[in-house]
């Protein structure tokens, strides 16, 4: 038998003109396949040209759908969007001109490299636009064939939305980016229910603050130093977020968008995925981004047009209401609203149990603890559960990881011998539906008289709610207060003098609750007339802030007690050094007689220890009706350092 080495050289000489002619053949395949597809990419350019051509012809580049999804706005200067991230955009100058950008999408339809902040083709990376431009330009499959986008195929189907719900959780004054409430949605599923909805994904905007000190954290704020991204989300993470660590009651409300207008929603959320923004506390932040992605849905809404300067949550809920777009609203009223409804609703001597079982469950085991009724010792259980758990969870917020919670432990053991209900209490919010207060700017007109000198008085307030305004869809016994400007024309001599120029006022009196005792504060930065008698052009700069307790009462009416030690700095040339420094105490109440009727007291003691030394007092009674949602009458008076004054004022929220 012959040998493979013997073998292999004959069986190659015999084969050698089959693979000649093999070689051949496969080079004629593809050099007819490379001419093919050299004529193909010629067709490719001719046809792409004849898009731009019909585009430029539409005047697609100007419609609104166009600017919407690109969040173009018209300034002065032009055009520019508010997204700030370069990958969003295709064409080099594409941020600032809407032509180029869609003359450079067009382009990228042809072409697979991977684009956008989730890297893919670019028919898949910006999928809105893609479907927008070929409902309008009715594309040739054959001459620009479609992308399989595989991936947002399947984001879609998990996603499975059948209705959206605008979120709205309320103030949280521990935080300067959620002191107006804050703003997300949800993407509820086919056949979701009430008790499924936490299973829900949620979109939410927030900014990246972890490079920012705790001196800087304002100013990076209001200046755009953040970076802001839209986030798919589990609801139920922003629930505990919002609801359970930060105790901030959740308003829901369903949006009434059609199946076409969803389906563009997700298109858009999904070209946003991991796309930043600049971030600004008032303008550009979650309130204004949640309008901007419904303008995506539904072009026609223009929601943003009345927002040049700021946006504010509940403006927005106000704005949406307006267009007809808020559906059902439902409350979640958060942990620390749950705690403090159930303990209103307990008899004194519950309250004593309430306050002993919280930190001595061997409580349980007791007679006395045994002869309460099953409903009402459940109700007790669960009441100092739940305070436990949101101590715990307050620490964990903090950055304290606290050990395991043994007395939670043995109250839960005790709760589950228990076969009975605990007694149902009715838990509301405190505050009403957001949608349903005034709106947040203010202008008023008084007439008045200081130490017998008649004026006019013009104010005008950019932002937003203060003690004495209604309290429906605002948090209770809080304010909040910028730009807020009063003018005064005296008739004596034709003088107009500055009243007031406030920066900053923000107020929070949260009654003690001894279960979940909070302190009360005060911070003030702003100009003030001075109360000094024969010195009635004098203005002083007033940086203050204090921190102390208030307490409420029921009787004859609903009353805050407020008392804020703390100290103050005053600022001007009338003062003997030109300042003045000391500690401040604000002491006074809060009450509401009716619904419509509200009425401040106080009186502000200073006792100043550098600069112009010495002490000051000054007594002030001021009170406000609330003539209609938007309209109200206010009557005013004071007295301090020998200066005697009041007045009354008109005012009209808008």
């Amino acid at each position: 038998m012959a040998s493979r080495s013997a073998i292999r050289p004959a069986l190659e000489r015999e084969l050698k003109p089959l693979i000649s002619i093999a070689r051949l053949a496969v080079g004629l395949l593809l050099g007819g396949w490379l001419w093919a597809a050299d004529a193909r990419a010629a067709i490719d350019l001719i046809y792409l040209q004849e898009l731009l051509d019909r585009a430029a012809m539409a005047e697609l580049a100007q419609q609104r759908e166009w600017q919407t999804l690109l969040h173009y706005r018209s300034g002065a200067s032009g055009w520019v969007s508010d997204v700030d991230d370069p990958r969003f955009f295709l064409a080099p100058d594409g941020k600032t001109d809407p032509r180029a950008e869609l003359a450079a999408t067009l382009r990228f339809f042809f072409v697979t490299d991977p684009v956008g902040g989730d890297p893919q083709p670019a028919q898949c990376a910006f999928i809105a636009r893609y479907r927008w431009l070929k409902s309008r330009l009715n594309f040739d499959g054959r001459r620009l064939p479609a992308r399989d986008c595989a991936r947002f195929r399947q984001w879609f189907r998990e996603l499975d939305v059948g209705s959206v719900t605008l979120v709205f959780a309320s103030a949280y004054l521990n935080n300067p980016a959620s002191l107006f409430g804050h703003t997300f949605l949800r993407l509820d599923r086919r056949g979701q229910t009430e008790r499924t909805r936490l299973l829900a994904y949620a979109v939410n905007y927030a900014a990246d603050d972890s490079g920012s000190t705790v001196l800087s954290y304002a100013l990076d704020g209001l200046s755009g130093r953040f970076r802001g991204q839209f986030h798919v989300q589990p609801y139920d993470q922003l629930v505990r977020t919002y609801s359970d660590l930060e105790s901030r009651d959740i308003w829901e409300y369903r949006l009434n968008l059609d199946a076409p207008q969803r389906r563009r929603l997700l298109e858009h959320i999904w070209e946003l995925r991991q796309i930043h923004f600049d971030y600004y506390f008032l303008r550009e932040n979650c309130a204004w981004q949640m309008l901007a992605l419904l303008e995506a849905a539904d072009p026609a809404l223009a929601l943003s047009d009345r927002f040049a300067l700021w946006a504010l949550p509940a403006d927005t809920l106000r704005r949406l209401d307006q267009k007809g777009r808020l559906g059902k609203a439902a409350a979640r009223p958060a942990r620390g609203t749950v705690i403090a409804r159930r303990y209103q609703a307990l008899t004194p001597e519950e309250r004593r149990w309430a306050q002993r079982l919280r930190s001595d469950p061997d409580l349980t085991e007791t007679p006395a603890f045994a002869r309460l009724k099953p409903q009402r010792r459940a109700l007790l259980l669960e009441l100092a559960l739940d305070e436990r758990q949101y101590r715990r969870a307050d620490k964990i917020e903090k950055g304290r990881e606290p050990p395991p919670d043994e007395s939670a432990h043995r109250l839960l053991i005790a709760r589950s011998r228990l076969a009975d209900s605990a007694t149902p209490v009715p838990v509301e919010p405190y505050a009403t539906r957001p949608d349903s207060g005034h709106a947040s700017r203010r202008i008023g007109f008084g007439i008045g008289q200081r130490d017998g000198a008649e004026f006019v008085e013009f104010s005008a307030r950019a932002i937003y709610h203060d003690l004495l305004d209604a309290d429906a869809g605002y948090t209770p016994h809080a304010q909040i207060e910028s730009l807020d400007a009063a003018v005064r024309f005296y008739q004596s001599g034709g003088r107009l003098a500055l009243e007031r120029l406030t920066l900053l006022d923000i107020t929070s009196l949260a009654p003690v609750n001894t279960l979940i005792p909070r302190p009360s504060w005060r911070i003030h930065a702003g100009w003030e007339a001075s109360s000094r008698t024969g010195c009635r052009d004098c203005v002083a700069l007033d940086l203050s802030a204090g921190l102390g307790m208030a307490a409420e009462s029921r009787w004859p009416w609903r009353t805050v007690w407020f008392a804020l030690p703390g100290i103050a700095l005053e600022q001007g040339n009338h003062f003997a050094g030109d300042h003045r420094v000391g500690w401040s105490l604000d002491a006074g109440l809060l009450s509401q007689p009716t619904p419509a009727w509200k009425l401040l007291a106080g009186a502000r003691w200073r006792d100043y220890r550098r600069g112009e030394t010495g002490t000051a007092l000054r007594w002030e009674l001021r009170q406000r009706v609330a003539l209609d949602r938007n309209w109200a009458a206010g009557l005013d008076w004071r007295y301090g350092e020998g200066s005697h004054q009041f007045g009354l004022g008109l005012y009209l929220y808008f």
